[in-house]
């Protein structure tokens, strides 16, 4: 078997430092200010035409505009999808593949929002009855 040598590859930061477990490079994920409270609210069943999540929607969710991450679940029960989109015109759920708009989320999927507010957060379910778990934290 060959000798391959000891010699390591180290990373080091613009003043020629190590970068190790001490001397870290920063991660844009990483926060100033930590979570300090987690909000949920009661499932919320979404319409079968566009709506923004708040309170004149929805009468058990009102819009924190201290929202650090904000959590929308597709509840795993959903026998179809829903879709999230910023504006009525961008949150569409119904006909082709090629004609909706938005972030398609399937029952017991995800998404996850670094926004301060529900305002820009508009929904469209494909068919009635489906419901979204909404949280956030603060």
């Amino acid at each position: 078997m060959a000798n391959i040598g000891t010699s390591a590859v180290r990373l080091l930061d613009n003043d020629g430092d190590v970068i190790d477990s001490v001397n870290r490079l920063p991660v844009e994920t990483e926060q100033d200010d930590p979570f300090g409270t987690f909000v949920s609210y009661a499932a919320i069943e979404i319409a079968t035409s566009v709506e923004a999540l708040n309170g004149s929607n929805h009468l058990n969710i009102s819009d924190p505009n201290d929202a650090k991450e904000i959590f929308l679940q597709a509840d795993d029960g959903n026998t179809s999808y829903i879709m999230i989109g910023s504006s009525a015109g961008t949150t569409v759920a119904h006909g082709t593949p090629s004609s909706r708009k938005g972030i398609k989320l399937n029952g017991g999927e995800t998404l996850v929002l670094a926004l301060k507010s529900f305002a820009a957060i508009y929904l469209d379910a494909e068919t009635s009855g489906q419901i979204l778990n909404v949280s956030y934290f603060k």
